[in-house]
């Protein structure tokens, strides 16, 4: 379609033009005129946005959407067919370039035909053998990676040649483990050890973080703790190439953590060290506390801040130091040069601070800025936001369904979209306050409150689902603590790495750990303020996609027709807001139960079950932890099991003895437990016991309101894992059929090892 007619919109409705923009409709004067007015105002916002669009910017929308296609797949697709279909649809779009309409359409549908292709691909390229049971025995294998923690532990990354009682086409390719004490380990030692593993674990609760999916991706098989000594390997296993090389990374980032702990001791020292080597296991848990409730805990993580302040200070004084020769500024541009020289430290920077997801990412974003500078166009376009997302997406499209990806990418896409509307705004107006203002001080401060306001409203979605958390307070913290960071902590990082190879760094740590002194004040500070850390109940992924639907349409729109995204963002707000809480959530392997009634929760577990409890109190709205004496208020226990009132019903009993539940079966509304039972609780209650929660991970029960006056509550079952469906990080057992949905009023049966599964299948994350 021709680049003049592209823009060009006629309305013509039951009437004609009167004048320049009005629209004449029959009927009521006044109502004709309205009417006429809000179309023509339709009108001139659609053609406005037609004449704007740009294909490259949709491209990523699309890829994402086959991404999560193919993540939402209930059994592993095939890779022919949609390959097939792809490469049709991509040719048909080539051929159809000269019809605008058609070929924008194609181009989309392609693209998902991409996105999901990538996520398959990605898949095959990674795929390894998980582990299928618990499973203990002696291990042999390399350290590939070492983290210190707290209190002289460590967690390890080893990539097995032997486990005991485990054939080698079964052994995964790498395992997490967890040691006490790791003495004088390191990565790169060969070593035989007793370990005690299990399978990655699945979510927590229904809709909740899914570590089997990241720890496949990441080629992790299987995760636990060593039970015994660690001995030297009877035969030293050697390293690959690429192995050799990051065992060598590694070495040097736990040396550098070491010396800067030890340079600066305490909490100031950790923080300093996750800077500038990505090692965050030695901060207090105190620390990170205060971090996530001041809406601070970004800093920790090695990411955009972080690689755009070290980028950019590279390139600031990598021109300074060009901008002495007058031939390089005057025939070779200083500029371009000093921003592809610091392509090369930002890559160094990104390999030894761990190359961890986010960093990986803000790097990419940064080499797109980078190259735009050397190539003379603009650095900071929507159009680098979506080239780096959709490098992303065919690279590593298991990201799109993280928090950091989302996270990331929707505070980015905002400031690109706010900078660009300020652009506008400078060019359309002169000398007015605001731009005066720019040079001063007080135009700084202005447009740093800007940016934290745009990049916290942006990310304010993403947190309050993942993490069940609104820091009100953010602004406030960020708009202190962001020049302590950029000012302060980062460029004496920089100095200090400098200067640590010729015996100086000391000097700078020091420096830089009274820096991160000032930056905790700020987050204690602002933690302690009533209602700075917000929790928030668990709500749908439809609440989710509304909220993504919303920032979309705010970075793609450049009409007033983007008043529009208020009917998706109050749509979100509306689903979040009536989402319906469980009565109940039963996990950690059938030992651990959170029960509700009207506001009351009791918790039926023991403290070795702190962590799924954790997760279930923070879905549930509720901020107290595991342990708090109040959980246990309606508690009642015995050796055998214990029991609590539930919703809707009478009483929830967790038994852990099979005695015990052969005497509470249909006695109790729901029975539950880390025990099997055969048919004999059929048609008594709804039993939910240990074969359900292997082959689930984990289930949320609801009590939904009676259909009839006087009728009995129906029960509702919603799992982690939708039992009809395997794919390759979460693999089903053979026993673990899909079957229909039973009767509201029907009881709910687990199965036995070698039978169906009787239970409701899942139907979203309520």
């Amino acid at each position: 379609m021709p680049g003049n007619d592209r823009g060009r919109v006629r309305v013509g409705v039951l009437g004609g033009w009167r004048g320049e923009g009005s629209l004449v409709l029959p009927g009521t004067d006044w109502a004709g005129r309205a009417l006429g007015g809000v179309l023509a105002w339709l009108a001139k916002g659609a053609a406005a946005e037609v004449a704007a669009f740009e294909l490259a910017l949709v491209v990523p929308i699309f890829l994402g959407l086959g991404v999560i296609a193919y993540f939402a797949a209930p059994d592993e697709p095939g890779l022919a067919a949609p390959l097939i279909a792809t490469s049709v649809v991509t040719a048909t779009a080539y051929a159809s370039r000269r019809r605008w309409w058609l070929h924008v359409a194609l181009v989309c549908l392609a693209a998902i035909g991409v996105g999901f292709c990538s996520a398959k691909l990605r898949t095959m390229s990674v795929a390894t053998p998980q582990l299928g049971r618990s499973l203990s025995g002696n291990v042999t294998g390399l350290v590939l990676s070492l983290e210190s923690r707290l209190g002289g532990s460590a967690r390890i990354i080893m990539r097995p040649v032997a486990i005991e009682g485990l054939s080698v086409e079964a052994m995964p390719g790498q395992i997490r483990l967890t040691l006490r004490r790791a003495g004088d380990l390191k990565a790169g030692d060969s070593i035989t050890v007793k370990a005690v593993m299990r399978p990655p674990p699945p979510p927590a609760l229904p809709g909740g973080y899914d570590f089997a999916r990241d720890a496949f991706f990441d080629g992790i098989g299987a995760v636990g703790f060593v039970a015994g000594k660690i001995a030297p390997a009877a035969t030293p296993v050697e390293p690959g190439y690429a192995e050799a090389f990051n065992i060598w990374i590694d070495t040097q980032r736990n040396r550098l953590t070491q010396r800067i702990v030890e340079a600066v001791p305490g909490e100031n020292g950790a923080i300093a060290a996750s800077q500038v080597t990505g090692k965050r296991g030695e901060i207090p848990n105190e620390a990170n506390d205060a971090l996530r409730a001041s809406g601070l805990y970004h800093v920790v993580s090695i990411s955009g801040l972080h690689m755009a302040l070290f980028a950019g200070g590279l390139f600031a004084l990598i021109r300074a130091v060009l901008a002495l020769s007058g031939r390089v500024v005057l025939y070779r541009g200083a500029k371009e040069i000093a921003a592809m020289l610091s392509l090369v430290p930002a890559a160094a920077y990104t390999l030894f601070s761990g190359a961890e997801v986010a960093t990986v990412r803000s790097f990419v974003m940064t080499a797109i800025v980078l190259l735009a500078v050397a190539l003379g166009r603009s650095a900071i376009t929507r159009r680098n936001v979506a080239l780096a997302a959709s490098f992303v997406l065919l690279t590593t499209p298991e990201q799109l369904l993280g928090p950091s990806f989302q996270m990331s990418f929707a505070a980015v896409a905002m400031l690109v979209a706010a900078h660009d509307a300020w652009g506008k705004r400078k060019r359309a107006k002169h000398a007015t306050f605001w731009e005066r203002g720019i040079a001063s001080g007080f135009g700084i401060l202005l447009a740093m409150m800007l940016t934290t306001l745009v990049a916290s409203l942006a990310t304010a979605p993403f947190s309050a689902y993942h993490f069940h958390r609104l820091t009100l307070q953010s602004l406030a913290s960020n708009l202190v603590a962001t020049p302590i960071v950029s000012f302060l902590m980062m460029p004496l990082a920089l100095l200090a790495v400098l200067a640590e190879p010729l015996g100086y760094g000391a000097f700078f740590w020091h420096l830089m750990g009274w820096s991160v002194g000032l930056f905790m004040q700020v987050a204690r500070y602002v933690a302690t303020w009533p209602g700075s850390d917000l929790v928030l109940p668990q709500f749908s992924s439809v609440a989710l996609c509304l909220f993504s639907i919303t920032l979309v349409l705010l970075t793609l729109m450049r009409s007033r027709l983007v008043v529009f995204t208020l009917v998706p963002l109050f749509g979100g707000i509306a689903v979040a807001a009536t989402a319906q809480a469980p009565v109940a959530v039963f996990g950690a392997s059938g030992h651990a139960a959170l029960v509700r009634k009207g506001d009351s929760l009791t918790s039926l577990a023991n403290r070795s079950d702190n962590f799924a409890v954790q997760q279930w109190l923070l879905a549930m709205g509720d901020r107290r932890k595991p342990d708090d004496p109040s959980l246990a208020e309606q508690r009642l226990c015995d050796k055998e099991g214990c029991s609590a009132p539930i919703e809707g019903g009478d009483v929830f009993m967790l038994d852990r003895t099979l005695n015990a539940a052969e005497e509470d079966c249909g006695h109790v509304s729901v029975l539950a437990g880390p025990i099997t039972l055969g048919t004999s609780c059929a048609g008594k209650g709804i039993v939910l016991n240990r074969d359900l929660i292997y082959a689930a991970g984990s289930v949320a029960l609801y009590a939904d309101p009676p259909t009839e006056k006087g009728g009995e509550t129906r029960w509702r079952v919603v799992t982690a894992r939708d039992l009809g469906s395997s794919r390759p990080w979460a693999p089903m057992p053979a026993w673990a059929v899909k079957v229909s949905v039973p009767a509201p009023a029907a009881p709910i049966q687990a199965p036995d090892a070698d039978s169906a599964v009787d239970i409701a299948a899942p139907d979203g994350n309520d």
